[in-house]
């Protein structure tokens, strides 16, 4: 891994991907599949509507794009796959379940 990408960044740490739903996603012009390795910056957590997110639902992880709606008090999370996973809705009422552990901020291919 580039030291590049670490630069100025605190608590950076890498987890690797697994399975295909996120095989159609664009970080940095790159997509993850299986296997790839994705940098996330924990630090980050003021996220936007479409920034891809590694987030902790009932004690499973996962990657997906992050989509807010606060005119309908929740939280939409996306996979982008040639697949189809159904869109995953977090309540605001049921944000206890939920933890936002970092923004994606690059993918290392396998």
């Amino acid at each position: 891994m580039s030291l590049h990408l670490l630069r100025n960044r605190r608590n950076t740490f890498a987890i690797r991907a697994v399975g295909s739903s996120k095989n159609k996603a664009n970080i940095n012009g790159k997509n993850i599949e299986d296997g790839d390795l994705v940098i996330i910056g924990p630090e980050d957590k003021n996220v936007q509507s479409s920034d891809y997110v590694l987030s902790v639902i009932d004690g499973m992880a996962n990657i997906k794009r992050i989509l807010i709606d606060l005119g309908h008090e929740q939280i939409t999370l996306m996979s982008e796959s040639t697949q189809h996973f159904p869109p995953i809705y977090i309540s605001i009422h049921e944000i206890d379940r939920y933890v936002l552990s970092g923004k994606v901020i690059q993918v290392i291919k396998r």
